[in-house]
């Protein structure tokens, strides 16, 4: 009997060099893709997308399409080899929409088009502005009261709840460089500094995600197969009842917490025990573990990746 599981995709910061060559090399449709990428988003970006270093996928302008495409890419060979029932997913800020493209809410082309746009917005938006900085092993309460000393009259907040173990906070440089100091006095060993453009998922993006929202208006939205919860606000996308509620949601997300705990929690509670990470990197896959050490993670990030669980199904 083939397994219900959900899917997981990563977001910005999951990227590195190379990620997706197998795919894009020796798939029908990374192939196509590639020869197609420059009508959708200029010749130029296309290129950094597919074979940038480092340098160029550290900017959000180019992170967030070549972490989109690679994760939807291998999610499609995935679901080609038939192996497993998807019962839902989830992802990560970006990630979402690898996982709402993947359900059928819009095609590549619209999800590419999207992301490519909601990177330039961002990185317009939030770039040089300020700063994230991940909290390790700390509490909400405790994060929230220093926020609350540091903050002052500029901008700081939450921004991800990842897992019991993981809290980022983003802000303004003068209330970032407040919340480290006020950090280091409460004796919090770990908080460090994302190598991010600026404080996404704060209100920095305000105007930007207003910006976002005329685009997002334009996308023909299809049926979607299976839940995807938001990060906004752990609702499923098929309990939607409109358009218009999608694009609000999207919108909203640009600016507000990411809440990949409790998303990850419904799953669980929902009964689901086994999650894919589809994409680069493993990072959400420690969040699972450190959310319930029981469920079974596996990570899909080569066309390798994929043909290993086919061979080795009964690891489930």
């Amino acid at each position: 009997m083939k397994k219900r599981v959900a899917i997981l995709f990563p977001g910005q910061g999951s990227q590195y060099e190379g990620m997706g060559k197998d795919i894009f090399d020796s798939s029908i449709e990374g192939s196509d893709t590639v020869l197609g990428l420059g009508s959708l988003v200029g010749e130029e970006a296309a290129r950094k997308i597919i074979e940038g270093g480092l340098d160029d996928l550290s900017k959000t302008r180019y992170a967030q399409p070549a972490i989109f495409l690679n994760s939807v890419l291998l999610y499609n060979q995935l679901k080609s080899m038939d192996i497993f029932d998807i019962e839902a997913s989830l992802g990560l800020s970006l990630g979402e929409y690898s996982a709402l493209c993947c359900a059928g809410l819009f095609n590549l082309e619209d999800g590419i088009r999207l992301v490519d746009i909601r990177g330039q917005i961002m990185s317009e938006g939030a770039a040089g502005k300020g700063a994230m900085v991940a909290v390790m092993r700390s509490d909400i309460e405790t994060i929230q009261s220093i926020i609350d000393d540091a903050k002052g009259d500029g901008v700081l907040s939450i921004c991800n709840l990842n897992s019991p173990s993981q809290i980022v906070v983003g802000g303004d440089f003068e209330a970032i460089e407040s919340f480290e100091a006020r950090c280091s006095e409460k004796g919090i060993k770990r908080a460090v500094r994302l190598a991010v453009e600026g404080p996404f998922h704060t209100e920095i993006l305000l105007e930007a995600a207003k910006k976002f929202e005329d685009y997002l208006k334009n996308i023909s939205f299809g049926k979607i197969q299976y839940d995807v919860y938001s990060n906004f606000n752990t609702n499923s996308y098929m309990d939607m009842n409109s358009d218009e509620e999608i694009v609000d949601t999207l919108k909203k997300q640009m600016y507000s917490p990411v809440l990949f705990e409790s998303c990850a929690k419904k799953l669980i509670m929902r009964g689901i025990d086994t999650f894919v990470e589809v994409g680069p990197g493993k990072g959400l896959s420690g969040f699972i573990k450190k959310i319930d050490k029981s469920c079974r993670v596996f990570n899909v990030q080569t066309l390798d990746d994929i043909n290993n669980l086919r061979e080795n199904i009964n690891i489930f």
